[in-house]
């Protein structure tokens, strides 16, 4: 069988070591895997509305192909939480949003349809995974930005500012982070799409653990704070409503000028 030559571009690191955590297991060895942000083998459940409008759901028939954008009914509810909870104004979520099979999904979709052949992610250092994995498959180059540790994790601007080439088709903020857990404060968020704008590169904010936060902090959307630069908006159900198993994400666009 012929393999593509893209597909030996792939290392993803915690594939990598699983192997080895799985050998421990079998010798008796009790490991906790902080690799996946799975609370459900832990003993969490999704909250019981959602189970009970699942079982709805499938008893009234709703079990065939959905929309490939996705029901116009969540994309609405999706715009009612973005604005409850993160301040975020999606003026037309039918349009706006696309429902993906978890956030996976949509890290792919994004980078497949900006990053071609030796181009450029600009990307949080350490990042998670699957953006590096999906960058290189694609033949693009992830380029790292710092994160500046002794102040929190919080992005090194200047250094952004600094790996920005002709060739940078995405600037990437996790927030909050992961793997270092950072809350970014709402100054940085702002830095960072102002930055975005003046070399009209589109940022990617993902946000899928935004309710995940203490102390007292909140995660300042980059939307919310944007004014009228672009945002593309990455968020799910996984891990705030502890839906990992049910594949729900989604990418809204926040335009407010388109």
């Amino acid at each position: 069988m012929h393999v593509a030559k893209r597909a030996f571009r792939v290392r993803y690191a915690i594939r990598e070591i699983l192997p080895y955590a799985e050998e421990l297991e079998r010798k008796g060895i009790k490991v906790i895997r902080l690799n996946i942000g799975d609370p459900v083998p832990y003993g969490f459940q999704p909250p019981e509305y959602f189970r009970e409008a699942l079982k709805k759901a499938v008893d009234e028939g709703f079990n065939g192909y959905a929309p490939s954008t996705g029901l116009d009914e969540l994309k609405e509810e999706i715009a009612k939480k973005e604005r409850k909870y993160n301040g975020v104004e999606i003026r037309d979520p039918r349009n706006d949003i696309l429902i993906t099979q978890g956030l996976s999904e949509a890290i792919f979709t994004v980078i497949a349809a900006t990053a071609e052949e030796g181009d450029e992610v600009l990307l949080p250092g350490p990042a998670y995974p699957s953006y590096i994995a999906y960058t290189n498959f694609m033949g693009a180059k992830p380029v790292f930005y710092r994160n500046i540790e002794e102040e929190g994790w919080v992005p090194d601007l200047d250094d952004v500012r600094k790996k920005i080439t002709d060739r940078t088709r995405l600037i990437v903020l996790i927030n909050p982070n992961n793997p270092t857990g950072a809350v970014i404060r709402e100054k940085y968020v702002k830095e960072m799409v102002n930055i975005a704008a003046e070399h009209e590169i589109p940022i990617v904010s993902d946000e899928i653990y935004d309710l995940i936060v203490f102390d007292g902090l909140k995660t300042p959307s980059a939307a919310a704070v944007a004014g009228e630069h672009p945002v593309i908006g990455f968020n799910g159900f996984s891990k705030v409503f502890l839906l990992t198993g049910w594949r729900l994400g989604y990418i809204y666009f926040y335009d407010p000028e388109d």
